[in-house]
């Protein structure tokens, strides 16, 4: 795979087996949405690939993450080496990460058998004030995201969603 934007356009990423990486066309979409808004950082809250954290720092962004898998994590420390910058990426589990720092962007892309409501309850926490919370699932898996919003109380709306092949994008704020 290879980098859509940005000051590293073009550069190819290795990715893990066991990962399934973001599609060209969504990453271009989901950056293409981000635009809109004047943010400066991007926290991806299940690196898998680093893929979208790569992507976000090719673009500007100050980037940080998380990665559970001991391998991925090596491997997005690889693919950080390829433009001389050491990642800032932590090996922990995301839902029991505890932080006082709050982001602009929180991505979220866990695994997609995955129960959403804690990741998204998570990623509110550690949501600054006007930031968006950009939320990427199996559209067949029909996750109620506003259940998840309303049952509860995070004072979230549903600013976008569009659909990118398999993938629903849904952006929170």
């Amino acid at each position: 795979m290879n980098l859509t934007g940005g000051q590293f356009k073009g550069l190819k990423i290795d990715i893990p087996q066991n990962t399934r990486p973001t599609l060209s066309k969504t990453r271009q979409g989901v950056f293409n949405i981000l635009n809109q808004f004047e943010y400066n950082s991007f926290f991806d809250m299940f690196s898998g690939s680093g893929l979208m954290g790569l992507e976000a720092l090719s673009r500007g962004y100050s980037v940080m993450g998380l990665e559970i898998n001991p391998k991925n994590f090596e491997i997005i420390k690889k693919n950080y080496k390829k433009i001389n910058k050491n990642p800032n990426i932590l090996l922990k589990n995301a839902l029991n990460y505890k932080t006082d720092l709050k982001f602009d962007i929180v991505y979220l892309d866990p695994p997609w058998d995955y129960d959403y409501e804690p990741v998204i309850k998570k990623a509110k926490e550690i949501l600054s004030i006007n930031g968006v919370i950009v939320v990427e699932y199996d559209k067949e898996r029909n996750i109620d995201i506003q259940r998840i919003i309303d049952d509860n109380n995070l004072n979230l709306k549903i600013i976008k969603s569009k659909k990118y092949g398999r993938s629903l994008v849904v952006i929170l704020s």
